[in-house]
């Protein structure tokens, strides 16, 4: 064996003790000439107390097929592979639940050998990674994990539109020309038996293009030609409208440049599609193109129920897409399908766009010509006709997660005639409008946030697999970490884990000693029971193989029973006190200014009440009454209060820490049941905070009981016993969320003191983020051993250079430059040693969902 790399051991502890107590992360490279090798083995010191930083991208294996649609906030759409050459924003869902615009950091590709096709009830389709997450009422889950009938997020609105200055006839002639043009053959053609839009066509041509005129063919079908064309428009081609010499048949029309100019000249029905400048059109003038499109191929009927539709039919599968994602912006809901068809005795597809939000749609949209008067008619008996929300209600499951604290109150208090019949609206899933009535009613303001968000929940009508290879692409979105793909809300990518596996391979007399605790908050960690089969060759060439590891899933308490009857790995639940927050913190919590009127009532109530003790939240609710506050501050006050109450996180005993840290023990705390509620960071934060507070105050109570008796039985000459408090490694992904270089977070101080003062009472902490740029400075001057992946944005690459000792820096650009272009490769710095490697970290022994070898596995692998 070769010389091995022990991070974070000094040469002394080296000799004396090899690698006892160190787990592998990776190997080391060789550069030879233009190639590099692997060589020593690389391994990382767990028995003393550590801080390692873990940045760049980890190539956790959460990606999108190349040809994805991206939605920037400009307006325009992209495709995946072609992100890095805009800088405009990408649309995420925030933390009220809201469709907004959001910066992106990074641009990320890779190859993968499976992909999961997924389409919905909609007809909207995704291809990508299977340990890609999407969005449920329940939280964030792998898109292998999910079901056919499962329903995710997607967006009922998406409120960009552009700046473009095409002017109203452009607009005009490019909506009746995708609609009824033929632009392909000796002259562009015009076909329409409607009086008004036969006229404005007539009017907005004339207008526009002076060298044009409008020839009738026969009855509603129009050519427009040269107004200098001397011949029947039906006997000249294409190619004989310049010849040589002076003869000139016909010049090139205004209207033609502005077909070629937008990419839909010489289009045969089937290969219309939408130009991209429509997409830039404010809203005024995407109101009119829409308007004019569906006025010509639109259908607006009465079906026998009396309820109206509207409908638009096409060969183009493009040009439908495009539709449905454009009525999107205006919060119309549709359906897209295929079709089998029949023309000329020859079958072919054809594509339809159901609207459903009818009454929206002629709201916003309408039509134009002989259809508005079918239209008035609509909207009349419309207003006589209630809607039927079926399509767009809550899943059903919100029920296992909230349920009101009086049914026969709320049920009172919405005009029910038997009260008590409320509580049947458990067996549907409700309509936003039952559930916003509801969350009035009971004061819940996360349920409210969820009956009025921006989500339509979609339902999955078919998953299919694909084996092969792909490249595949994804961004980083900071703060979300989730963005708007094919109008699909999906996460972007994330890493973390092989410390907890190198942890439960030592000897029993080392890991008895040890702890590792893994804050999870995306719900991805219990897969660490499961061995990594899928990668077993390459394990094999690493001389390992799949494992499984015996962890300990730990969820909120008002999840857990939930979680066990549907099958979701969970060991035991978890809980913590309202007393156990300093007061101050309630206003963190619910994102409140500290000196507003709602958060001081919060923080005096809270300090009144933990002067006397322990309190329940209906306690404090009680409380809050009895202050001397104005009415509404009172009512929203209590509001906040009772959104607390449906986390399922407090109750009247907390969990003892030793339950959760134990020795030998790797527990998962798995705080991911927050991701799909309001200020969802906050509450995963607020966990972190107390739980690294309770940490610290036990391990500095239990260093010094080690010390006394280590002196003990140095002075009686006794063997040392077994700790009874392992030493604990906390490992933290997307760590700049909760120790923000700017502003605080409930976990701010918490983290900031085991960063300064952890390690002396055996505290290890591993935080990991891809954007060194975001975090805390303390972080920079604390860190003892950093890893980093690759980073290319300038102000993560000077975050980094932060991080670094002065005799470093000049090595490590040329590292960062030179590291090759394979997943895992990362380079390491151990200030411990004053030295710094390139390395590849080896595979996951464990279930990791199909992401490739990183790093300290970003610590996904730690």
């Amino acid at each position: 064996m070769g010389y091995e790399v022990i991070l974070g051991r000094n040469d002394a502890d080296r000799k004396r003790l090899g690698t006892k107590g160190c787990v592998l992360v990776g190997k080391h490279f060789v550069k030879m000439g233009h190639t590099s090798s692997l060589s020593n083995e690389i391994w990382l010191d767990v028995t003393r107390s550590h801080v390692v930083f873990v940045c760049g991208k980890r190539g956790g294996g959460k990606c999108l097929m190349g040809d994805t649609m991206i939605t920037l906030a400009d307006g325009s759409r992209t495709r995946i592979d072609e992100l890095y050459a805009h800088d405009a924003k990408l649309l995420t869902l925030n933390s009220k639940l809201k469709i907004r615009p959001a910066e992106k950091q990074g641009f990320y590709k890779r190859q993968v050998r499976r992909i999961l096709h997924i389409t919905l009830r909609s007809g909207k389709k995704i291809s990508l990674t299977p340990e890609h997450p999407l969005l449920t009422v329940r939280g964030w889950i792998q898109a292998q994990h999910l079901t056919i009938q499962d329903r995710i997020a997607t967006p009922r609105t998406q409120p960009v539109f552009g700046t473009s200055t095409l002017s109203e006839e452009e607009v005009i002639l490019l909506a009746y020309f995708i609609a009824e043009g033929h632009t392909k053959g000796p002259y562009i053609r015009f076909t329409n038996f409607d009086p008004q839009i036969i006229e404005e066509f007539t009017q907005t041509v004339n207008k526009y293009d002076s060298r044009a005129r409008i020839t009738e063919l026969k009855h509603g079908q129009y050519a427009v030609v040269g107004a200098d064309m001397r011949y029947d428009p039906s006997l000249v081609t294409r190619d004989e409208r310049i010849t040589s010499g002076s003869m000139r048949l016909h010049e090139k029309t205004r209207c033609e440049e502005l077909l070629i100019m937008h990419g839909i000249m010489d289009c045969l029905a089937g290969d219309k599609r939408i130009p991209q400048e429509v997409f830039l059109l404010p809203k005024e003038r995407l109101t009119l193109f829409l308007n004019r499109l569906f006025s010509c191929d639109g259908t607006l009927y009465q079906e026998r129920t009396g309820r109206w539709r509207i409908q638009y039919a096409s060969k183009s599968k493009q040009l439908i897409q495009d539709l449905q994602h454009l009525l999107s912006r205006f919060g119309i809901l549709s359906t897209f399908r295929e079709k089998q068809a029949l023309q000329n005795k020859k079958k072919y597809l054809n594509y339809d766009l159901t609207v459903h939000s009818t009454s929206e749609f002629l709201e916003q949209i309408g039509f134009f010509g002989e259809k508005q008067a079918r239209q008035h008619r609509a909207i009349k008996d419309l207003a006589h006709i209630r809607p039927n929300p079926n399509n767009d209600t809550i899943p059903q499951e919100i029920w296992d997660l909230y349920r009101p604290k009086n049914w026969a109150e709320i049920g009172r208090s919405m005009g029910y005639a038997h009260p008590k019949a409320l509580r049947q609206s458990t067996q549907h899933a409700p309509s936003r409008q039952k559930l916003l009535q509801i969350a009035i009613q009971d004061q819940r303001e996360d349920i409210r946030l969820l009956a009025e968000s921006d989500i339509y929940w979609d339902v999955i009508a078919g998953i299919t697999q694909e084996e092969g290879v792909f490249t595949v692409y994804d961004t980083t979105v900071p703060k979300t970490h989730n963005f708007v793909a094919n109008d699909i809300i999906v996460h972007n990518s994330y890493t973390l884990g092989v410390i907890a596996e190198g942890v439960s391979d030592l000897p029993a007399e080392v890991s008895q000693n040890i702890a590792v605790l893994l804050i999870d908050t995306m719900g991805i960690y219990w897969t660490m029971k499961y061995p990594n089969e899928q990668d077993r060759e390459l394990l094999e060439q690493w001389g390992l193989q799949p494992k499984g590891l015996d962890v300990q899933v730990f969820v909120p308490y008002g999840r857990f029973d939930q979680m066990v009857e549907e099958g979701i790995p969970a060991d035991k639940p978890f809980a913590i006190t309202p007393a156990e927050l300093e007061p101050a913190e309630w206003g963190k919590l619910f994102e409140l200014e500290l000196t507003s009127p709602v958060a001081v009532l919060l923080e005096r109530v809270a300090e009144e009440l933990r002067e006397r003790g322990s309190f329940s939240l209906d306690e404090f609710e009680q409380a809050i009454s009895e202050q001397d506050f104005t009415k509404t501050t009172v009512s929203a006050a209590q509001n906040l209060i009772r959104s607390a109450k449906g986390w399922g996180l407090f109750s009247d005993a907390a969990t003892p820490i030793k339950n959760i840290v134990s020795p030998g023990q790797v527990s998962v705390l798995d705080v991911s049941a927050y991701a799909a509620q309001g200020g969802g960071w906050n509450v995963r934060a607020l966990v972190i905070g107390l739980l690294c507070q309770k940490l610290f105050a036990e391990r500095m109570l239990a260093r010094k009981q080690e010390e006394h008796q280590a002196l003990e039985e140095e002075l009686a000459f006794q063997p040392h016993k077994q700790r009874s408090d392992p030493i604990i490694w906390v490992i933290i992904d997307e760590a700049h969320e909760f120790l923000p270089r700017e502003g605080k977070t409930p976990a701010s101080d918490a983290l900031i003191t085991l960063l300064r003062e952890g390690r002396q009472p055996g505290i290890s902490l591993v935080l990991a983020t891809q954007q060194p740029g975001k975090i805390h400075t303390d972080v920079m001057t604390q860190s003892d051993i950093i890893l980093s992946h690759r980073i290319t944005a300038k102000v993560d690459t000077d975050a980094l250079g932060m991080l670094t000792q002065s005799y470093m820096r000049g090595a490590l650009d040329q590292l960062l430059n030179e590291l090759p272009r394979m997943k895992g490769a990362a380079i390491v710095l151990d200030d411990n040693n004053e030295k710094l490697y390139s390395m590849r970290v080896r595979p996951r022994r464990t279930w990791h969902g199909g992401s490739d070898p990183d790093a300290l596995k970003n610590v996904e692998d730690f």
